[in-house]
């Protein structure tokens, strides 16, 4: 499954400036499959069988917590989840 990981609060206000290559680095390590990135706080994931987006959520922010040397929040979501949320929009 596809899932997305927005990580709140990155190049807002001047605060967290840190640039996509930056993350995707950072992220190398962590045991996440990234698909891709939209901007510098969406990550594009897959996730494994059996694994839950939440816990996809904590190792994101693990990784950039001992990257950056501060806390991040990340809140993940499926694809289908988002296709269903646009779809109501309709």
């Amino acid at each position: 499954m596809i899932g997305v990981a927005f990580i709140k609060g990155i190049s807002m206000f001047g605060n967290k400036n840190y640039r996509k290559e930056e993350i995707l680095e950072c992220l190398k390590n962590a045991g996440i499959e990234i698909v891709g990135m939209y901007g510098n706080d969406n990550i594009i994931f897959y996730k494994p069988e059996g694994m839950q987006y939440a816990s996809i959520g904590s190792k994101i922010e693990k990784a950039l917590r001992k990257c950056f040397g501060e806390e991040f929040c990340v809140t993940t979501r499926s694809i289908k989840t988002l296709k269903n949320m646009l779809n109501f929009l309709d």
